[in-house]
Order: structure tokens, then sequence, then C-alpha cells
């Protein structure tokens, strides 16, 4: 199936964006009412039981019967029957009891799909169950919500609210001390807050007065942080252990002094409507002013609802408002970029048991990490293995012993990084040591009978001797390897946050691309670091289908549409007109100020004319700029195995009329076999905005959009940055693209 039937022909969608422009110009002259009566009705004006009316009369693109084509064959009868239920649940016909019969039956769809998820013998057609299941998903939870917030009881649920949030609290402060009980007197600062008086008053209850009490003391205390002079105690309070307790504690503050009032059925079936028909128009076409919708829609059903629009906020901030980054990386993989290991070879000159001992030996040690469990941060223990080989000769006056020396240490220091500081703990070590007298020499050597005889007698008191030596000899190794190794880590992770604020972030939020939410974790086994950048307008990620965010052999770089597509509206073509060399500088600019160093792209290749062009290609030598809308002129979707560039722009050329703008649809296939990527562009889609074009014009589109997105291929091979100034190979081994996320596999 092409990606014009998955998401409805042009001629549907521009006939979807003139109804829309139809039904706003007939709103404003004020007789919506006598359309919806009319022809253009699509359902109920007013609000009826439960959620009629709510939805929009047709499903979306993603969910409607030629979404569910796909799955043909033994999936047939089941894709027909499941397609027909879907769009019964968007009519909502019936009353209540109905509309919650409907959400259980697709309940139970859902869960086929899931178990076919989870099941490897339906891996060819994964791709298609996920794009199903993440829209279906998140409309019955969208659904469901909507009806328990309907029937909703004020007092009840304004108690569970502020139970949940004193809970919300309470989790907040254990993870406060969780965090500062790794941190060399980190506990100290929890009188400060006042962490254990709120803990305790919370435990008596909620919604009691002491509870009360404690949390306005304990949100004073952080709320000095802003008039401490003290710049490392400022930024101590500013961690996010710090940050998330302020932050519950306001909100369980916000919910203890809400008041209990009824909800308004009403506005909130015409606010639920709002939100439908948003959600809808983002997940189909991803534009700025869905989103808008759909942030206005929320902020509107908070101020109705008797919960203050929990439930809603619940749902979208979930499946709306999620993280949109997210990296996942194995211990193996994490052990590649900052493990090391190195050889030194040296003389050995020291005075072991009246002995002067010299000779030659051999070290060589490697470093790893060792993940250990957190949710306050990425915390392992950086372990240093070494081996040390020795051929020595202690010398006194009475003999001369050769000695074979095979040691071996392993010392462990341990690291957290809570997404701003790299903190250090103390390093310990253990030593093996083993030594082998392997000959002698006495004054007596070279005698028949006595040399000998004085030999034995010098190898066997070095035997006697063994012990003493191997105990003096893990002291020398660990007096040498312990202060090197606590000073080398304590360097380069002592100045790793500040590097990575100064040649990261620093770029990042000087263009607006920092993220507003971060959140680093460690387990035995893997690391996982998410984030979410997000505007007061913005929308960000679902949740991601769990093929996606499963354990990685390697690494995993999981991106959301929303993140590209809220990173493009900073770098801000709205309403430009530039040359493709403008625009080539424009983005240089972008990306150079958002990575803190000078970024180029490589110079175009020059494309010589061809000879006896026709009219067209004579046409495309014609000086052009490119004329980009002013909504949405770059959106960016992953679908379907297919990432799809939508591009909202014209053409301003020189001697010749404008192209108006138009709606250019751009499939790429973008995938990996462990070698090179392969990026394969597939027909285009060109849907006129401000006007259609002639044949001719069409031509010109085509064959510049072509031009600049050919076919590529490029090695799989990259290089990642290590610790110190190392660089790691690694290869994009898979790239899964599903339900409004991309995943980059590496290893």
């Amino acid at each position: 199936m092409t990606e014009q039937q998955k998401t409805g022909t042009p001629a549907e969608r521009k006939l979807r964006r003139r109804q829309r422009r139809w039904l706003q110009r007939i709103a404003a002259a004020g007789v919506l009412a006598s359309v919806a009566a009319g022809a253009w009705a699509v359902g109920p004006a007013t609000s009826g039981p439960g959620l009629t009316g709510v939805f929009p009369a047709e499903p979306p693109v993603l969910l409607n019967a030629d979404a569910f084509a796909p799955l043909d064959g033994n999936w047939a009868t089941w894709s027909t029957e499941t397609a027909a239920e879907v769009a019964s649940f968007y009519k909502f016909e019936g009353d209540v009891a109905a509309q919650r019969s409907k959400i259980d039956a697709l309940k139970k769809r859902l869960a086929t799909i899931e178990k076919a998820l989870a099941d490897g013998r339906y891996a060819a057609i994964s791709n298609t169950l996920a794009s199903l299941h993440g829209p279906l998903a998140r409309r019955i939870t969208l659904a469901e919500a909507m009806l328990n917030t309907l029937e909703l009881n004020p007092e009840t649920m304004r108690a569970m609210r502020l139970k949940a949030k004193g809970a919300a609290v309470t989790t907040a402060i254990a993870d406060l001390e969780a965090s500062l009980a790794t941190l060399p007197g980190g506990k100290a600062w929890l009188p400060y807050v006042k962490s254990a008086d709120l803990k305790l008053a919370l435990a008596a209850g909620a919604d009691g007065e002491a509870a009360l009490n404690a949390a306005n003391a304990t949100k004073a205390k952080l709320a000095k942080r802003e008039s401490l002079t003290n710049a490392e105690q400022k930024a101590f309070l500013s961690r996010p252990a710090f940050m998330n307790l302020e932050a519950a504690t306001e909100q369980y503050l916000a919910a203890a002094t809400a008041k209990a009032g009824p909800a308004d059925p009403a506005a909130l079936h015409e606010q639920f409507k709002k939100l439908a028909a948003a959600i809808d128009g983002f997940e189909s076409y991803a534009t700025a002013g869905d989103a808008i919708a759909v942030r206005a829609a929320l902020g509107a059903i908070q101020q109705s609802a008797s919960d203050g629009g929990d439930l809603i906020a619940g749902v979208i901030n979930d499946h709306y408002m999620n993280d949109n980054l997210r990296f996942i990386a194995s211990e193996a993989f994490v052990g590649k970029l900052i493990g090391d290991s190195r050889v030194e070879n040296g003389q050995v000159n020291d005075y072991v048991l009246g002995a002067n001992v010299g000779g030659w030996q051999t070290t060589q040690t490697s470093v790893n990490a060792d993940l250990k469990p957190s949710k306050n941060g990425i915390r392992f223990d950086l372990v240093l293995n070494g081996t040390i080989q020795s051929n020595t000769a202690g010398v006194t006056d009475q003999a001369t012993i050769y000695t074979s020396g095979n040691h071996s240490f392993r010392a462990t220091k341990e690291v957290l990084y809570d997404g701003k500081t790299f903190t250090t703990g103390p390093a310990a070590i253990g030593v093996n040591a083993s030594n082998t007298t392997t000959g002698a020499t006495t004054r007596l050597s070279g005698l028949p009978i006595f040399g000998r005889v004085a030999q034995r007698v010098a190898m066997q008191e070095a035997g006697n001797r063994r012990p003493q030596a191997e105990a003096i000899a893990r002291s020398r190794i660990s007096d040498k390897v312990l202060p090197r190794f606590n000073s080398e880590v304590d360097k380069e992770f002592g100045n790793a946050g500040g590097r990575i604020e100064s040649e990261l972030n620093a770029g990042l939020k000087s263009a607006g691309i920092f993220p507003d939410r971060q959140r680093f974790e460690s387990t035995d086994t893997q690391i996982r670091i998410s984030s979410r950048l997000t505007g007061e307008n913005e929308l960000a990620g679902s949740v991601p289908e769990s093929m996606l965010v499963a354990d990685a052999v390697g690494a995993k770089l999981v991106m959301h549409d929303s993140i590209i597509n809220n990173t493009i509206d900073r770098i801000d073509f709205s309403g430009k007109t530039m040359s493709e060399e403008e625009l080539r500088h424009h983005v240089e600019g972008f990306l150079s100020k958002a990575l803190a160093r000078e970024f180029k792209f490589r110079a175009p290749a020059e494309v010589t004319p061809k000879p006896n062009a026709a009219a067209a290609d004579e046409e495309d030598q014609i000086p052009a700029k490119i004329a980009f809308a002013k909504e949405d002129p770059l959106r960016v979707q992953f679908r379907n195995g297919e990432l799809l560039l939508v591009i909202r722009a014209g053409l301003e050329r020189e001697g010749k009329d404008p192209i108006p703008t138009q709606e250019i649809s751009v499939p790429l296939k973008i995938t990996s076999n462990g070698s090179e990527i392969q990026i394969v562009r597939g027909d285009l889609q060109i849907v006129g905005i401000d006007g259609d074009l002639s044949g001719v014009q069409r031509k010109v589109i085509i064959n510049k959009i072509g031009a600049a997105l050919p076919d590529r291929k490029t090695s799989a091979n990259i290089k990642l940055s290590g610790t110190g100034s190392r660089k790691v190979e690694a290869a994009v081994t898979a790239i899964q693209i599903v339900n409004g996320w991309i995943a980059v596999s590496l290893k």
C-alpha cells in the first residue's frame, strides 16, 4: 500500500482543508447552527449522552479502512471486522453503557495486536500491527478518560487527587534521599528542606493541616535557592532530585487549596470535541495549529472538570507530551565509550627485605564500567583491571635471587552522573601477588659441591620469605596504583560535567533546543537516558512501541518526529524566501549555534546543463528562490517504515510567474544492512494550497526536489567520541520507523 493510500489521496486532503476553511468562515458569520442542521452536518452540535458527537464522524487516516487493509490473508477477516468496529467507535451512538461496551470490544482487539506483536511468528507484519496499535491505544485511553471525567464525584475526586499528589511528594522525598545517599555529606541537606517533617505529616493524612503546613515549609526552603549567594550551594539545590521535590510539593499545595466544584457537562462535551478533533489532526498532519488546539482544549478542560482535568491531562502527558528522545545502551557499549587499555614498561629499582631489587616489568591495564541500579542518575563502578609481569634480581651480600612476578589487581571507583554533575567516590583495590623464584647465585657459585648447596640454601631462604615478599608487593602495587587511579578518574570526570555544559548544553540552550525535561537511569545491564524538547504551544512524544525500546544489545537512539518538527520550528523557515545557497547558510548558522562550533555542509556538486533540454529542463535552469509557507513550512512524520517529509512552499523565479504554494509530500525509506545505509525516495505527491500547477510547473518541482533528495547510499560505520580524545568505532545495524518513532540501532 502506498503512502498516498495511508494518508488519504491529495484530493481528499485538499477537500478536508477547504471544508475546515469554509466552516471557520461560516462560524465567524454566526451561522454555524444552521449549517450543522444542513448538508455540512457530521454529528449532533449539542451535548448528548456520554461521548455522542465528541469524536469526528470518521476515523483518522491512521485508523481508517485503508490503514487496516494491509492485514490480509489469515488476518483479512479480523482486519475488516476491526476496521468496522473502529468506525462504529467513532460514532459513539447509544447510551453510556453501550459506549463503554464499544470501548471494551476494542480493548479485546488491542489485546490481539499486543499478543501478535509479542509473537515472533508475526514479525513480518509487526510494523503494520504497531502502526495500528499506537493510534488505537491512544484513542481508547482518551475515550475512557473522557467518560470517567464526566462521571466524577467532585468531593471524592478532590480527596483522591489530594492523596495522589501527597503520594507523589513522598516518592519525591524517597528519590531525594536515595540521591543524596550517594554523595559525601549529602544527607546533611535533608534537615534543611525539612523532608522528614513533611514525610511524617503526609503519612498522618494528606488532607490534614499538618501536611499543608509542612509542605509550605519545604516549599519556602527550596524557594530560598534563588536568593543564595554561594554559587555551589545554589547549584547543589538545583539538582534534579531537589527540583522534582519542589514541583511535587507545589502540585500538592495546588490540590490542597483547590475547591471541589461541580463539573459543567455541556462545557466539557464541547471541549472534548475540540480536543478529539485536534488530536486527529495532529496525528494525521503534525501541524503546529493542531498542537496549539490540543493544548488550548486541555487548558479549558482543566478549568471545567471536577478533578482539575487530571484524568485527561494524564492521557495527554503520556501520549502527546511524553519524552521524544531516548537513548538506551548496554553495559558492553558503555564500556566501549569509556573503556581504555594501556601497556607500560619500566625498570624496577627497589629495596625489599634487605635486598636491592632491580629488573624490568610490564604492566597491562584495562578500564571498563560495571553498571549499578539507580533511578536518580547513571551510576557505575569504573573498574581498573591490571596485570604486572616482572623479572627481577634481588642482590644481598650473600646471594642474588632471581624472581619472576605475576601479579594482578582490580581497582574500583564509583561514578554518578545526575544530568548535571559527575560525582566520584573513593577508590578501592584488591591485589593478588605471586612470586616465583627462578634461580639464585652465591659467592660459592661455580664450585662443584658447595656451590649447589649454597644455591639450594639461598633458594630455600627465598621461599621462606615469599609470603612476606608478596605482602610487600601487594602494598607497593596498592600504593602506586590507587593514588594514580583516584587522581586520573577525578580529573577526567571532574572536568566532564563542565565540558558537557560548555561544549554541548550551552549551544543547545542558545539555539532553543535544550530539553525541558531529562531523566537519567541505570540498571545492572544498561543505561537509559530520556529527554523532551517541547515549547509552550507544542506537543511531544507518545508511548513508544515496546519493540523500539527493548533492551539493546549495543545501543539504540530512539526519536519521535515531534523532536524533529519542534527543532525545525526553531530553525524558522516560516514565510521566508531563500535561494538554495541562502537556505544552506541559514541552516548552517543554526547548527553552528546549536553545536557551539562552526558547521558547514559540503559544497553541492556543480550541475552541467544538458544540451537540447526540454522546456521543463530549461525552466530548471532559471534561478529560483523557495518561498516557504507561513504555517508548517516543513514537517516530518515517521510512519510505516518511512520518513514522510512534507514541504509547504512555492517558487519565485526570475522573469517567470511564481509557482504558488504547494504541499509536497516526499516519502523516504531508510534502511541499514550493517555495512551501508540506504535512502530511497518514493513518488512525490503534490497538492495545491494557493493554486494548481501547470504540467511544466509540476515537472519543475519534481525535478528540483529530485535533485535535492536523490536516492543515496552511505557507510553505516560511524565514529563516536569516547573518554579523552579517543574515537570509538560503531555501526548502524538496523533502522525501524513506526508509529511516529525512528529507532537507530548501533553496535
